[in-house]
C-alpha cells in the first residue's frame, strides 16, 4: 500500500492535469482552486515512482454543528492508474489521519447519483438532502433594494443563518465559498426585510437563476426582484428539506450524532 503524502506548490502543474483528467474540469477551474484555496496539510496525494501525483483527495476542515470533521473534496485518480485500488488506499489512510487529528466525522457530496452506492459500500450513509422548486411568473409587486455584500458581511450573515438550522454543515473556508460562487458565474445579494438583513446565494445557467442558499423563506417580491436584476426568466430554489439526496456522512470512532439524523448541505464546493 503506497503511503500518502501532502501536496506541495511545485505539484500544481501535475495536479492541474490530474484535476482535468479525473474530474472533467478545465485547466482554469483547476488552477483557480489551487491558487486560491490550497493550504498545506489539506491536499493529500499518492505519488508514482517518479514523485508525480497519481491520486488525490482534499480534506476541507468542516463543522457539523460544533463538532470538528472534514469534507472530502476533489477525489480523483489518473485514468491510466485507475483500477489499482489507489483511491481506496488513499481514502483509508485519510480516515486514519483525520481520526488521529481529533476529527469526529467525514462527509462528502458525490459527483453523480451512481456514486452514492459506491460510497455506501465504503461505510457512508446519506444524511444531507435538499428540495427544489421552480418559479416562472410573479404578480407585479414592489422590488426589494439589493446590495452586494462584502466577504465579511456574507460570512456574518451566513453564520447567523446556519445557527438557525438543525445539523448544519459548515465548511471552514467561507471566503473561498464566495470566490468559487463568483468564479462559476454566481454571486450573493443582500436585502433588508424589517430589521433583519437577508441574503440569497445563486448561480446562473442560461436563463435560469438557481438559488443555492437563502436565509429566509422564498417570497414573490424577492423572485420578481432577482429576475429583473439578472435578466433571467426562471428561478430554481433549493431548500434544506428531505427530498433529493446530496451528501453522505461517516463517523470517525463513536458517532457524535443521533442515529438517523438528517441535515443541510446547501452551499458547498462544486466539482
Amino acid at each position: 500500500m503506497a503511503d500518502f503524502d501532502f501536496a506541495r506548490p511545485e505539484d500544481f502543474p501535475a495536479l492541474s492535469v490530474l484535476w482535468q483528467q479525473s474530474l472533467g474540469q478545465t485547466a482554469e477551474d483547476a488552477l483557480f482552486y489551487l491558487k486560491n484555496r490550497y493550504r498545506p496539510g489539506e491536499l493529500i496525494v499518492i505519488r508514482d515512482r517518479n514523485g508525480a501525483p497519481v491520486s488525490m483527495m482534499t480534506l476541507i476542515p468542516a463543522r457539523l454543528n460544533d463538532v470538528p470533521g472534514s469534507f472530502l473534496y476533489a477525489v480523483g485518480t489518473r485514468p491510466d492508474r485507475q483500477g489499482e485500488g489507489l483511491m481506496h488506499s488513499l481514502h483509508q489512510q485519510a480516515l486514519d489521519y483525520l481520526e488521529s487529528q481529533g476529527m469526529r466525522f467525514v462527509c462528502l457530496a458525490p459527483g453523480s447519483s451512481a456514486l452514492f452506492a459506491s460510497y455506501a459500500e465504503m461505510g457512508y450513509v446519506t444524511r444531507f438532502y435538499r428540495s427544489e422548486r421552480k418559479y416562472v411568473n410573479f404578480s407585479p409587486c414592489p422590488f426589494l433594494d439589493l446590495e452586494i455584500p462584502s466577504e465579511v458581511e456574507f460570512t456574518l450573515m451566513r453564520a447567523a443563518y446556519l445557527q438557525s438550522t438543525n445539523y448544519r454543515l459548515r465548511l471552514m473556508c467561507p471566503e473561498f465559498l464566495l470566490q468559487e460562487l463568483r468564479h462559476f458565474g454566481g454571486d450573493v445579494v443582500s436585502y433588508e426585510r424589517g430589521d433583519r438583513k437577508n441574503y440569497a446565494a445563486y448561480t446562473l445557467r442560461g436563463d435560469l437563476l438557481h438559488i443555492r442558499e437563502l436565509s429566509e423563506p422564498f417570497s414573490a417580491d424577492l423572485g420578481a426582484t432577482l429576475l429583473a436584476y439578472t435578466g433571467c426568466r426562471q428561478i430554481l430554489v433549493d431548500s434544506p428539506r428531505k427530498s433529493i439526496p446530496v451528501g453522505m456522512y461517516r463517523p470517525l470512532g463513536k458517532d457524535p450524532f443521533p442515529r438517523g439524523f438528517t441535515g443541510a448541505m446547501t452551499l458547498c464546493l462544486d466539482q
